[in-house]
C-alpha cells in the first residue's frame, strides 16, 4: 500500500510533467520570448533619454529626412497619426514627400502605381494585392492613409517581401525594405521619406 508521502511525490511529479507539457505547448504557440529579434527589439527601447512635446516634434519632423513611424497595424489610430502627419508635413511645403508602406509587397508595386493612376477602383487594388488575405487588418484606415498619400505626396512604394507568416525570417523582410527605401532615396533625392 503506498505512504501518503510516497502518493504526495507521484502527485507533486505528475503535476511537474503536466506543467512542463503546459510550457512545451505555450512556447510552440508564442515562441516571441525567444526570438532573437524581438529580443534586440526589446532590449533596444527599455528606456528613453526625454520626452519631446509637440512643437519639439514638430521641428524634428520638418528637419527629417526619413520618418519612420510606429505603425501598430491592427489599430487604426496608427494609420491615421501617419495620415495626419502627412498632411502637416505636405503643408511646410519645402520638400516632396513619399511614402513607403509595410502593408504591400514590393512586388505589387505596378498595382499600386495603376491605382495612384486612377486606372483601377479602391476594390480592384484591395483584391489585387491581396490585401484581406495577405495582410489582414482593417481595410479603410489602411486606404484612407493611401488616398492621403496621393493627394499630398509624389509617389507611393510597397516595402514587404516574403514571408510575413515566418518571424525567423523578418530580418530578410527588414533588409528587403531598407534595399527599397535606397531605391526609393535615388528616385527620390530631395523627398522626405515616410515609412
Amino acid at each position: 500500500m503506498a505512504t501518503t508521502s510516497t502518493l504526495g511525490s507521484r502527485r507533486n511529479a505528475a503535476q511537474l510533467r503536466a506543467l512542463a507539457g503546459v510550457e512545451r505547448e505555450v512556447r510552440a504557440n508564442d515562441s516571441s520570448c525567444r526570438r532573437k529579434y524581438l529580443r534586440d527589439f526589446r532590449d533596444a527601447f527599455r528606456s528613453y533619454e526625454s520626452v519631446m512635446d509637440s512643437p519639439q516634434l514638430a521641428t524634428r519632423i520638418n528637419e527629417a529626412d526619413i520618418i519612420l513611424v510606429g505603425d501598430y497595424h491592427a489599430l487604426p489610430a496608427a494609420q491615421r497619426y501617419a495620415a495626419m502627419l502627412l498632411e502637416q508635413r505636405a503643408q511646410v511645403g519645402d520638400r516632396p514627400l513619399v511614402l513607403g508602406v509595410e502593408s504591400i509587397f514590393s512586388r505589387h508595386q505596378h498595382v499600386l502605381d495603376e491605382w495612384w493612376r486612377r486606372e483601377i477602383s479602391p476594390e480592384e487594388l484591395q483584391e489585387r494585392i491581396r490585401f484581406d488575405s495577405d495582410w489582414g487588418y482593417d481595410w479603410l484606415p489602411f486606404y484612407d492613409l493611401l488616398v492621403t498619400a496621393r493627394d499630398h505626396a509624389d509617389a507611393i512604394y510597397g516595402l514587404d517581401c516574403m514571408p510575413r507568416e515566418d518571424l525567423r525570417k523578418i530580418g530578410a523582410r527588414d533588409r528587403h525594405a531598407v534595399e527599397k527605401i535606397e531605391e526609393i532615396r535615388k528616385i527620390h533625392p530631395r523627398a522626405v521619406i515616410v515609412i
